[in-house]
């Protein structure tokens, strides 16, 4: 299978890597200040965002397609809320004394 050979995670890899010197990209477009706190956030978001995906794969290919349903949107559903939370969070100006 495809999703189990060395080529999908290597590809998955390369996505990974695209992703954040992107978002490094876009943070520094946008002038935001991001220290490691901010990044580990970034990761773990973008871990959960893509958790939802993987685990409504998942599901789907196990002929669950109604928990993969609803496991995929709960999941989107708290990335959302999470990802505006970040969203505010990074574009927020520090206060100067």
């Amino acid at each position: 299978m495809f999703f189990e050979g060395n080529v999908f995670w290597f590809l998955m890899g390369m996505i990974a890597i695209l992703v954040g010197v992107g978002f490094k990209t876009f943070a520094e477009d946008r002038k935001w200040e991001l220290n490691w706190w901010k990044w580990l956030l970034a990761i773990v978001w973008y871990f959960i965002f893509n958790m939802s995906f993987l685990a409504w794969g998942t599901l789907i290919g196990e002929y669950e397609a109604s928990a993969g349903w609803k496991l995929a949107l709960l999941g989107l559903f708290v990335s959302l809320i999470l990802g505006v939370g970040l969203w505010r969070l990074l574009s927020a100006k520090p206060k100067t004394a």
